[in-house]
Protein backbone atom coordinates (compact mmCIF):
# COMPACT_ATOMS: atom_id res chain seq x y z
CA UNK A 1 0.00 0.00 0.00
CA UNK A 2 3.23 2.54 0.54
CA UNK A 3 4.28 1.76 -2.86
CA UNK A 4 1.03 2.36 -4.09
CA UNK A 5 0.51 5.78 -2.50
CA UNK A 6 4.04 7.01 -3.17
CA UNK A 7 3.79 6.15 -7.01
CA UNK A 8 0.18 7.84 -6.92
CA UNK A 9 1.98 10.58 -5.52
CA UNK A 10 4.50 10.96 -8.23
CA UNK A 11 2.40 10.05 -11.47
CA UNK A 12 0.37 13.23 -9.95
CA UNK A 13 3.34 14.99 -9.95
CA UNK A 14 4.55 13.87 -13.29
CA UNK A 15 0.69 14.67 -14.51
CA UNK A 16 0.78 18.19 -13.31
CA UNK A 17 4.21 19.04 -15.70
CA UNK A 18 2.84 17.77 -18.78
CA UNK A 19 0.06 19.90 -18.68
CA UNK A 20 2.21 22.47 -19.53
CA UNK A 21 5.45 23.62 -20.45
CA UNK A 22 4.65 26.45 -17.51
CA UNK A 23 4.15 23.64 -14.80
CA UNK A 24 7.78 23.04 -15.53
CA UNK A 25 9.61 26.05 -15.25
CA UNK A 26 7.94 26.13 -12.02
CA UNK A 27 9.03 23.67 -10.75
CA UNK A 28 12.69 24.45 -11.79
CA UNK A 29 12.75 28.06 -10.44
CA UNK A 30 11.16 26.31 -7.29
CA UNK A 31 13.89 23.81 -6.97
CA UNK A 32 16.35 26.82 -7.49
CA UNK A 33 14.87 28.64 -4.76
CA UNK A 34 15.04 26.01 -2.63
CA UNK A 35 18.68 24.62 -3.17
CA UNK A 36 19.58 28.47 -2.66
CA UNK A 37 17.91 28.04 0.49
CA UNK A 38 19.94 24.87 1.20
CA UNK A 39 23.02 27.26 0.34
CA UNK A 40 23.00 29.42 3.30
CA UNK A 41 21.82 26.45 5.38
CA UNK A 42 25.30 24.68 4.97
CA UNK A 43 27.01 28.32 5.16
CA UNK A 44 25.11 28.87 7.96
CA UNK A 45 26.18 25.14 9.61
CA UNK A 46 29.77 25.76 8.46
CA UNK A 47 29.60 28.82 10.60
CA UNK A 48 28.03 27.40 13.83
CA UNK A 49 30.85 24.61 13.53
CA UNK A 50 33.18 27.93 13.72
CA UNK A 51 31.84 29.52 16.77
CA UNK A 52 32.98 29.29 20.05
CA UNK A 53 31.47 26.41 22.39
CA UNK A 54 28.76 26.66 23.26
CA UNK A 55 26.83 28.31 20.59
CA UNK A 56 26.15 25.79 17.92
CA UNK A 57 23.55 23.69 20.63
CA UNK A 58 21.68 26.82 21.58
CA UNK A 59 21.61 28.06 17.77
CA UNK A 60 20.70 24.65 16.68
CA UNK A 61 17.58 24.13 19.45
CA UNK A 62 16.22 27.31 18.20
CA UNK A 63 16.10 26.72 14.49
CA UNK A 64 14.77 22.65 15.31
CA UNK A 65 12.01 24.58 16.88
CA UNK A 66 11.24 27.47 14.36
CA UNK A 67 11.20 24.36 11.75
CA UNK A 68 8.38 22.36 13.59
CA UNK A 69 6.70 25.83 13.66
CA UNK A 70 7.27 26.23 9.95
CA UNK A 71 5.54 23.34 9.01
CA UNK A 72 2.76 23.83 11.68
CA UNK A 73 2.05 27.49 9.85
CA UNK A 74 2.46 25.74 6.25
CA UNK A 75 -0.36 23.28 6.95
CA UNK A 76 -2.44 25.88 8.02
CA UNK A 77 -1.76 27.96 4.87
CA UNK A 78 -2.22 24.61 2.35
CA UNK A 79 -4.80 23.09 4.69
CA UNK A 80 -7.90 22.79 1.44
CA UNK A 81 -4.61 21.66 -0.68
CA UNK A 82 -4.93 18.16 0.02
CA UNK A 83 -3.73 15.99 -3.11
CA UNK A 84 -4.28 12.74 -1.49
CA UNK A 85 -6.51 13.96 1.71
CA UNK A 86 -8.04 10.77 3.31
CA UNK A 87 -11.78 11.82 1.81
CA UNK A 88 -10.24 10.39 -1.49
CA UNK A 89 -9.85 6.63 -0.13
CA UNK A 90 -13.25 6.71 1.64
CA UNK A 91 -15.01 4.38 -0.41
CA UNK A 92 -12.48 1.80 -0.94
CA UNK A 93 -11.84 -0.92 1.49
CA UNK A 94 -8.92 0.03 3.46
CA UNK A 95 -8.04 0.80 6.93
CA UNK A 96 -6.38 4.35 8.78
CA UNK A 97 -2.97 1.93 9.25
CA UNK A 98 -3.00 0.94 5.89
CA UNK A 99 -2.86 4.38 4.71
CA UNK A 100 -0.87 5.51 7.10
CA UNK A 101 2.97 4.63 5.89
CA UNK A 102 2.04 5.25 2.69
CA UNK A 103 0.74 8.67 3.36
CA UNK A 104 3.71 9.79 5.34
CA UNK A 105 6.43 8.65 3.12
CA UNK A 106 4.11 10.47 0.22
CA UNK A 107 4.10 13.57 2.14
CA UNK A 108 7.60 13.51 2.92
CA UNK A 109 8.26 13.24 -0.92
CA UNK A 110 7.08 16.84 -1.31
CA UNK A 111 9.18 19.65 -2.11
CA UNK A 112 9.07 20.73 1.72
CA UNK A 113 9.93 17.51 3.30
CA UNK A 114 13.12 16.26 0.61
CA UNK A 115 14.09 20.32 1.57
CA UNK A 116 13.83 19.90 5.33
CA UNK A 117 15.56 16.09 5.29
CA UNK A 118 18.33 18.03 3.13
CA UNK A 119 18.77 21.09 5.34
CA UNK A 120 19.01 18.79 8.74
CA UNK A 121 21.39 16.86 7.05
CA UNK A 122 23.39 19.52 6.22
CA UNK A 123 22.99 20.50 10.02
CA UNK A 124 25.04 17.90 11.21
CA UNK A 125 28.16 20.06 10.15
CA UNK A 126 27.43 21.84 13.16
CA UNK A 127 27.20 19.10 15.11
CA UNK A 128 30.92 17.54 14.36
CA UNK A 129 32.49 19.50 16.58
CA UNK A 130 31.48 16.70 19.17
CA UNK A 131 31.35 13.16 17.90
CA UNK A 132 28.87 11.43 20.33
CA UNK A 133 26.58 14.82 19.86
CA UNK A 134 26.71 13.97 16.20
CA UNK A 135 26.18 10.83 16.26
CA UNK A 136 22.92 11.60 18.74
CA UNK A 137 22.18 14.49 16.28
CA UNK A 138 22.54 11.32 13.40
CA UNK A 139 20.26 9.39 15.26
CA UNK A 140 17.23 12.37 16.02
CA UNK A 141 17.04 13.80 12.13
CA UNK A 142 14.41 10.97 11.14
CA UNK A 143 12.90 11.68 14.61
CA UNK A 144 13.33 15.40 13.94
CA UNK A 145 11.93 15.05 10.08
CA UNK A 146 8.83 13.32 11.73
CA UNK A 147 7.66 15.70 14.88
CA UNK A 148 7.76 18.43 11.05
CA UNK A 149 5.35 16.03 9.19
CA UNK A 150 2.92 14.52 11.66
CA UNK A 151 2.41 17.83 13.71
CA UNK A 152 1.38 19.38 10.50
CA UNK A 153 -0.89 16.33 9.54
CA UNK A 154 -2.28 16.32 13.23
CA UNK A 155 -3.04 20.30 12.98
CA UNK A 156 -4.47 20.05 9.58
CA UNK A 157 -6.66 17.54 10.76
CA UNK A 158 -7.65 19.14 13.82
CA UNK A 159 -8.71 21.90 11.85
CA UNK A 160 -10.12 20.53 8.68
CA UNK A 161 -13.74 20.19 10.11
CA UNK A 162 -13.55 23.77 10.96
CA UNK A 163 -12.40 24.91 8.18
CA UNK A 164 -14.97 23.16 6.14
CA UNK A 165 -17.45 26.00 6.72
CA UNK A 166 -17.27 29.07 4.38
CA UNK A 167 -17.13 31.61 6.65
CA UNK A 168 -15.45 30.14 8.94
CA UNK A 169 -12.83 29.67 6.51
CA UNK A 170 -12.70 33.28 5.37
CA UNK A 171 -12.65 34.84 8.27
CA UNK A 172 -9.91 32.36 9.81
CA UNK A 173 -7.87 33.32 5.96
CA UNK A 174 -8.11 36.89 6.45
CA UNK A 175 -7.02 36.89 10.03
CA UNK A 176 -3.80 34.78 8.83
CA UNK A 177 -3.40 37.05 6.44
CA UNK A 178 -3.37 40.24 8.12
CA UNK A 179 -0.66 38.18 10.81
CA UNK A 180 1.19 37.69 7.86
CA UNK A 181 1.59 40.86 6.29
CA UNK A 182 2.41 42.02 9.73
CA UNK A 183 4.83 39.48 10.85
CA UNK A 184 7.45 41.91 9.72
CA UNK A 185 6.88 44.53 11.71
CA UNK A 186 6.53 42.18 14.87
CA UNK A 187 9.61 40.67 13.67
CA UNK A 188 11.51 44.49 14.07
CA UNK A 189 9.85 44.69 17.23
CA UNK A 190 11.09 41.50 19.10
CA UNK A 191 14.43 42.01 17.58
CA UNK A 192 14.55 45.83 18.90
CA UNK A 193 13.56 44.55 22.22
CA UNK A 194 15.99 41.53 22.47
CA UNK A 195 18.77 43.92 21.10
CA UNK A 196 18.04 46.78 23.95
CA UNK A 197 18.32 44.01 26.51
CA UNK A 198 21.25 43.61 28.98
CA UNK A 199 21.88 40.15 27.53
CA UNK A 200 21.39 38.87 24.46
CA UNK A 201 23.24 35.80 24.66
CA UNK A 202 21.34 35.16 28.41
CA UNK A 203 17.91 35.56 26.60
CA UNK A 204 18.31 33.52 23.70
CA UNK A 205 20.33 30.73 26.18
CA UNK A 206 16.89 30.82 28.23
CA UNK A 207 14.28 30.50 25.36
CA UNK A 208 16.84 27.57 24.01
CA UNK A 209 16.76 25.87 27.21
CA UNK A 210 12.67 25.81 27.84
CA UNK A 211 12.06 25.03 23.87
CA UNK A 212 14.62 21.77 24.24
CA UNK A 213 12.35 20.61 27.02
CA UNK A 214 9.20 20.37 25.00
CA UNK A 215 7.79 18.40 21.56
CA UNK A 216 9.49 21.81 19.32
CA UNK A 217 13.19 21.58 20.41
CA UNK A 218 13.60 18.19 21.65
CA UNK A 219 15.04 16.44 18.88
CA UNK A 220 18.00 18.76 18.63
CA UNK A 221 17.87 18.84 22.95
CA UNK A 222 18.91 15.47 22.59
CA UNK A 223 22.48 16.06 21.52
CA UNK A 224 22.64 19.59 22.66
CA UNK A 225 22.78 17.79 26.44
CA UNK A 226 24.97 15.01 25.09
CA UNK A 227 27.72 17.93 24.00
CA UNK A 228 27.53 19.50 27.74
CA UNK A 229 27.77 16.00 28.83
CA UNK A 230 24.37 15.75 30.76
CA UNK A 231 23.27 12.15 29.84
CA UNK A 232 20.32 12.09 32.32
CA UNK A 233 18.96 15.19 30.33
CA UNK A 234 19.76 13.51 26.74
CA UNK A 235 17.67 10.71 28.21
CA UNK A 236 14.68 12.41 29.26
CA UNK A 237 14.94 14.76 26.01
CA UNK A 238 15.10 11.00 23.82
CA UNK A 239 11.72 10.33 25.65
CA UNK A 240 9.97 13.38 24.88
CA UNK A 241 11.09 13.22 21.40
CA UNK A 242 9.64 10.02 20.63
CA UNK A 243 6.52 10.14 23.22
CA UNK A 244 5.75 13.52 20.46
CA UNK A 245 6.24 11.11 17.83
CA UNK A 246 4.52 8.26 19.17
CA UNK A 247 1.75 10.62 19.87
CA UNK A 248 0.97 12.47 17.16
CA UNK A 249 1.32 9.48 15.08
CA UNK A 250 -1.59 7.86 16.75
CA UNK A 251 -3.44 11.21 16.40
CA UNK A 252 -3.13 11.11 12.86
CA UNK A 253 -4.27 7.83 12.57
CA UNK A 254 -7.62 8.57 14.76
CA UNK A 255 -8.39 11.32 12.54
CA UNK A 256 -7.64 9.52 9.15
CA UNK A 257 -10.15 6.92 10.57
CA UNK A 258 -12.67 9.29 11.51
CA UNK A 259 -12.54 10.89 7.95
CA UNK A 260 -12.85 7.76 6.17
CA UNK A 261 -15.60 7.09 7.75
CA UNK A 262 -17.11 10.49 7.98
CA UNK A 263 -15.48 12.94 5.04
CA UNK A 264 -15.23 16.50 5.96
CA UNK A 265 -17.72 17.85 3.13
CA UNK A 266 -16.59 21.88 2.47
CA UNK A 267 -19.69 24.05 3.07
CA UNK A 268 -20.32 27.08 0.76
CA UNK A 269 -21.32 30.28 2.24
CA UNK A 270 -24.53 32.24 3.29
CA UNK A 271 -27.45 33.79 0.77
CA UNK A 272 -26.36 35.94 -2.48
CA UNK A 273 -27.93 39.43 -1.91
CA UNK A 274 -28.59 41.87 -4.61
CA UNK A 275 -26.05 44.13 -5.87
CA UNK A 276 -27.78 47.56 -5.19
CA UNK A 277 -25.31 50.03 -4.71
CA UNK A 278 -22.86 47.98 -6.69
CA UNK A 279 -24.98 48.11 -9.93
CA UNK A 280 -25.47 51.75 -9.33
CA UNK A 281 -21.83 52.91 -9.30
CA UNK A 282 -21.28 51.22 -12.48
CA UNK A 283 -22.91 51.90 -16.56
CA UNK A 284 -25.21 49.30 -17.79
CA UNK A 285 -22.71 48.14 -20.19
CA UNK A 286 -21.00 45.14 -20.70
CA UNK A 287 -18.13 46.87 -19.09
CA UNK A 288 -20.02 48.05 -16.35
CA UNK A 289 -21.33 44.34 -15.88
CA UNK A 290 -17.54 42.83 -15.87
CA UNK A 291 -17.07 45.59 -13.40
CA UNK A 292 -20.06 45.00 -11.21
CA UNK A 293 -19.09 41.26 -10.83
CA UNK A 294 -15.43 41.99 -10.29
CA UNK A 295 -16.61 44.34 -7.74
CA UNK A 296 -19.18 41.71 -5.93
CA UNK A 297 -16.13 39.40 -5.78
CA UNK A 298 -13.57 41.93 -4.19
CA UNK A 299 -16.40 41.18 -1.32
CA UNK A 300 -17.53 37.55 -0.99
CA UNK A 301 -14.38 35.99 -2.31
CA UNK A 302 -11.53 35.89 -0.03
CA UNK A 303 -8.43 35.98 -2.19
CA UNK A 304 -9.76 39.50 -3.61
CA UNK A 305 -10.36 40.59 -0.40
CA UNK A 306 -7.04 39.39 0.69
CA UNK A 307 -5.77 41.36 -2.24
CA UNK A 308 -7.40 44.67 -1.32
CA UNK A 309 -6.38 44.54 2.25
CA UNK A 310 -2.71 43.82 1.58
CA UNK A 311 -2.89 46.86 -1.05
CA UNK A 312 -3.49 49.10 1.65
CA UNK A 313 -1.84 47.26 4.94
CA UNK A 314 1.77 46.71 3.36
CA UNK A 315 3.09 50.48 3.15
CA UNK A 316 1.09 51.10 6.80
CA UNK A 317 3.34 48.40 7.89
CA UNK A 318 6.39 48.98 6.36
CA UNK A 319 6.15 52.28 7.75
CA UNK A 320 5.43 50.90 11.02
CA UNK A 321 8.37 48.85 11.18
CA UNK A 322 10.54 51.81 10.58
CA UNK A 323 9.14 53.64 13.08
CA UNK A 324 9.62 50.83 15.37
CA UNK A 325 13.07 50.05 14.65
CA UNK A 326 13.57 54.23 14.88
CA UNK A 327 15.18 54.85 11.42
CA UNK A 328 11.82 56.49 10.47
CA UNK A 329 12.86 59.02 7.59
CA UNK A 330 9.89 60.80 6.11
CA UNK A 331 11.51 61.54 2.39
CA UNK A 332 11.86 57.94 1.71
CA UNK A 333 8.50 57.15 3.76
CA UNK A 334 6.56 59.08 1.82
CA UNK A 335 7.11 56.79 -1.80
CA UNK A 336 6.33 54.05 0.43
CA UNK A 337 3.06 53.99 -1.25
CA UNK A 338 4.54 52.87 -4.70
CA UNK A 339 4.73 49.45 -3.48
CA UNK A 340 1.11 49.49 -3.85
CA UNK A 341 1.97 49.61 -7.57
CA UNK A 342 3.28 46.03 -7.74
CA UNK A 343 0.68 44.34 -6.23
CA UNK A 344 -2.14 46.31 -7.91
CA UNK A 345 -0.14 45.39 -11.14
CA UNK A 346 -0.26 41.36 -10.31
CA UNK A 347 -3.78 41.78 -9.56
CA UNK A 348 -4.69 42.88 -12.99
CA UNK A 349 -2.57 40.36 -14.19
CA UNK A 350 -3.71 37.44 -12.38
CA UNK A 351 -7.84 38.66 -12.94
CA UNK A 352 -8.64 36.30 -15.31
CA UNK A 353 -6.61 33.18 -13.49
CA UNK A 354 -8.83 34.38 -10.98
CA UNK A 355 -12.19 33.44 -13.03
CA UNK A 356 -10.69 29.74 -12.96
CA UNK A 357 -13.79 28.17 -14.79
CA UNK A 358 -16.07 30.79 -14.67
CA UNK A 359 -13.96 32.56 -16.94
CA UNK A 360 -16.19 30.96 -19.81
CA UNK A 361 -19.16 33.16 -18.43
CA UNK A 362 -17.46 35.71 -20.56
CA UNK A 363 -16.54 33.00 -23.88
CA UNK A 364 -19.98 31.86 -24.05
CA UNK A 365 -21.25 35.20 -23.82
CA UNK A 366 -19.50 37.18 -26.25
CA UNK A 367 -18.06 39.45 -23.90
CA UNK A 368 -15.64 42.05 -25.73
CA UNK A 369 -12.20 41.37 -25.17
CA UNK A 370 -11.65 45.16 -24.18
CA UNK A 371 -14.87 45.38 -22.19
CA UNK A 372 -13.56 42.50 -20.36
CA UNK A 373 -10.01 44.50 -19.50
CA UNK A 374 -11.99 48.05 -19.03
CA UNK A 375 -14.61 46.40 -16.68
CA UNK A 376 -12.05 44.62 -14.92
CA UNK A 377 -9.46 48.21 -14.59
CA UNK A 378 -13.19 49.86 -13.59
CA UNK A 379 -13.47 47.73 -10.27
CA UNK A 380 -10.33 48.34 -9.32
CA UNK A 381 -10.28 51.71 -9.58
CA UNK A 382 -13.54 51.72 -7.20
CA UNK A 383 -12.09 49.48 -5.06
CA UNK A 384 -8.05 49.79 -4.79
CA UNK A 385 -8.19 53.33 -5.69
CA UNK A 386 -9.44 55.13 -2.54
CA UNK A 387 -6.60 52.31 -0.75
CA UNK A 388 -4.01 54.17 -2.80
CA UNK A 389 -4.98 57.39 -1.81
CA UNK A 390 -5.54 56.59 1.57
CA UNK A 391 -2.08 54.92 2.01
CA UNK A 392 0.02 58.13 0.94
CA UNK A 393 -2.27 60.12 3.31
CA UNK A 394 -2.24 58.32 6.43
CA UNK A 395 1.56 57.81 5.73
CA UNK A 396 2.35 61.70 5.42
CA UNK A 397 -0.15 62.23 8.70
CA UNK A 398 2.08 59.20 10.74
CA UNK A 399 5.54 60.90 9.65
CA UNK A 400 4.10 64.74 10.28
CA UNK A 401 5.36 66.10 6.55
CA UNK A 402 2.14 67.14 5.18
CA UNK A 403 4.21 68.80 2.74
CA UNK A 404 5.35 65.94 1.36
CA UNK A 405 2.01 64.94 0.38
CA UNK A 406 1.53 65.92 -3.30
CA UNK A 407 4.86 64.43 -4.65
CA UNK A 408 3.85 60.58 -2.76
CA UNK A 409 -0.05 61.27 -4.53
CA UNK A 410 1.46 62.02 -7.99
CA UNK A 411 4.06 59.04 -7.25
CA UNK A 412 2.14 56.37 -6.19
CA UNK A 413 -1.39 57.32 -8.55
CA UNK A 414 1.06 57.05 -11.31
CA UNK A 415 2.41 54.12 -11.26
CA UNK A 416 -0.67 51.85 -10.00
CA UNK A 417 -2.17 53.38 -13.00
CA UNK A 418 0.73 52.87 -15.30
CA UNK A 419 0.85 49.18 -13.11
CA UNK A 420 -2.66 48.37 -13.50
CA UNK A 421 -2.46 49.32 -17.60
CA UNK A 422 0.70 47.04 -18.03
CA UNK A 423 -1.12 43.98 -16.06
CA UNK A 424 -3.79 43.94 -17.79
CA UNK A 425 -2.14 43.89 -21.04
CA UNK A 426 0.51 41.44 -20.15
CA UNK A 427 -2.13 39.15 -18.30
CA UNK A 428 -4.34 38.17 -21.46
CA UNK A 429 -0.92 36.88 -23.14
CA UNK A 430 0.68 35.15 -19.49
CA UNK A 431 -2.83 35.01 -17.15
CA UNK A 432 -0.61 32.91 -14.89
CA UNK A 433 -2.31 30.54 -12.14
CA UNK A 434 -3.90 31.17 -8.99
CA UNK A 435 -5.56 28.87 -6.36
CA UNK A 436 -9.24 27.65 -6.69
CA UNK A 437 -12.01 29.42 -4.82
CA UNK A 438 -12.42 26.30 -2.49
CA UNK A 439 -8.69 26.29 -1.96
CA UNK A 440 -8.61 29.62 -0.40
CA UNK A 441 -5.52 32.46 -1.30
CA UNK A 442 -3.15 30.25 -0.08
CA UNK A 443 -4.12 26.95 -1.72
CA UNK A 444 -2.20 25.44 -4.92
CA UNK A 445 -1.05 28.50 -7.76
CA UNK A 446 -1.12 30.95 -5.09
CA UNK A 447 2.22 32.18 -5.91
CA UNK A 448 0.79 32.62 -9.28
CA UNK A 449 3.42 29.99 -11.04
CA UNK A 450 5.97 30.17 -13.49
CA UNK A 451 3.70 32.83 -15.57
CA UNK A 452 3.19 34.98 -13.40
CA UNK A 453 7.31 35.46 -12.65
CA UNK A 454 7.83 35.64 -16.44
CA UNK A 455 5.20 38.14 -16.39
CA UNK A 456 6.74 40.14 -13.70
CA UNK A 457 9.84 40.00 -15.86
CA UNK A 458 7.82 41.62 -18.02
CA UNK A 459 5.87 44.27 -16.33
CA UNK A 460 8.25 45.75 -13.68
CA UNK A 461 11.10 47.33 -16.68
CA UNK A 462 8.01 48.55 -18.41
CA UNK A 463 6.83 49.87 -15.17
CA UNK A 464 9.60 51.79 -14.22
CA UNK A 465 9.91 52.89 -17.36
CA UNK A 466 6.59 54.82 -18.50
CA UNK A 467 6.18 55.62 -14.33
CA UNK A 468 9.51 57.51 -14.50
CA UNK A 469 8.64 60.87 -15.20
CA UNK A 470 5.93 61.63 -12.37
CA UNK A 471 8.36 59.71 -10.82
CA UNK A 472 11.59 61.93 -10.93
CA UNK A 473 9.33 65.16 -10.55
CA UNK A 474 8.49 63.99 -7.16
CA UNK A 475 11.81 62.93 -5.84
CA UNK A 476 12.88 66.47 -6.88
CA UNK A 477 10.14 67.92 -5.38
CA UNK A 478 10.89 66.30 -2.07
CA UNK A 479 14.51 67.18 -2.54
CA UNK A 480 14.67 70.15 -4.51
CA UNK A 481 11.74 72.35 -5.18
CA UNK A 482 8.83 71.48 -3.31
CA UNK A 483 6.59 72.74 -6.15
CA UNK A 484 7.47 70.51 -8.40
CA UNK A 485 5.79 67.79 -5.98
CA UNK A 486 2.46 69.24 -7.25
CA UNK A 487 3.22 68.98 -11.14
CA UNK A 488 3.63 64.76 -10.26
CA UNK A 489 0.18 64.40 -9.86
CA UNK A 490 -1.16 65.48 -13.38
CA UNK A 491 1.87 63.81 -14.74
CA UNK A 492 1.01 61.00 -13.69
CA UNK A 493 -2.55 60.92 -14.43
CA UNK A 494 -1.92 61.63 -18.06
CA UNK A 495 0.90 59.15 -18.36
CA UNK A 496 -1.08 56.41 -16.11
CA UNK A 497 -4.32 56.97 -18.93
CA UNK A 498 -2.55 56.44 -21.73
CA UNK A 499 -1.18 53.09 -20.05
CA UNK A 500 -4.39 52.53 -18.99
CA UNK A 501 -5.87 52.97 -22.43
CA UNK A 502 -3.14 51.24 -24.42
CA UNK A 503 -3.64 48.45 -22.14
CA UNK A 504 -7.14 47.69 -22.84
CA UNK A 505 -6.63 48.26 -26.27
CA UNK A 506 -3.85 45.51 -26.28
CA UNK A 507 -4.95 42.99 -23.66
CA UNK A 508 -8.53 43.14 -25.24
CA UNK A 509 -7.75 42.73 -28.98
CA UNK A 510 -5.50 39.57 -27.65
CA UNK A 511 -8.70 37.98 -25.88
CA UNK A 512 -10.73 38.45 -28.62
CA UNK A 513 -8.58 36.50 -31.11
CA UNK A 514 -7.75 33.81 -28.28
CA UNK A 515 -10.40 33.21 -25.35
CA UNK A 516 -10.67 29.50 -26.16
CA UNK A 517 -6.93 28.79 -25.20
CA UNK A 518 -6.75 31.59 -22.33
CA UNK A 519 -9.92 29.65 -21.01
CA UNK A 520 -8.04 26.41 -21.26
CA UNK A 521 -5.21 27.84 -19.64
CA UNK A 522 -6.79 29.38 -16.37
CA UNK A 523 -8.79 26.34 -16.40
CA UNK A 524 -5.87 23.42 -15.99
CA UNK A 525 -4.77 22.92 -12.57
Amino acid sequence: MAALLVGLRLKQLGRSLTRSPWHIVGLVFGALGALWMLGLVAVGAVGLRLAPEGVAPLVLVLVTSVAVVGWAVGALLSSTDESLAPERFALLPVRARQLLPGLALAQLLGIGGVATAIALALLLIAWSASVPALVAAIVMLPVALLTCMLGARVLSGVLARTLASRRTRDVATVVLMVLLISSGLLLSVVARAIAESASVQALLEQAAGVLAWTPLGATAGVPAAIATGDWLAAGIRLVIALGTVALLWWAWGAQLAARLVEPVQASGGGRVRSGGIVDRLVPATPTGAVAARSIRLFRRDPRHLLNAIATLVLPLILVGTQVASGVLVPELAAFLPLIMALIVGQIAQLALAYDKDALALHVLTGVPGRADRAGRLLAMAIVLGPSIVLASVLVSGITGRWDLLPASLGASVSTSLVAAGVGIAVGAFLPGRAPAPEQGPFGRGSSGGAQSFAAMGIMLPVIAVAGAPATVLAVLGVVWMPWLGWLALPAGLAIGGVAVWLGIRIGGDRLDRAWPEVLAAVSSD
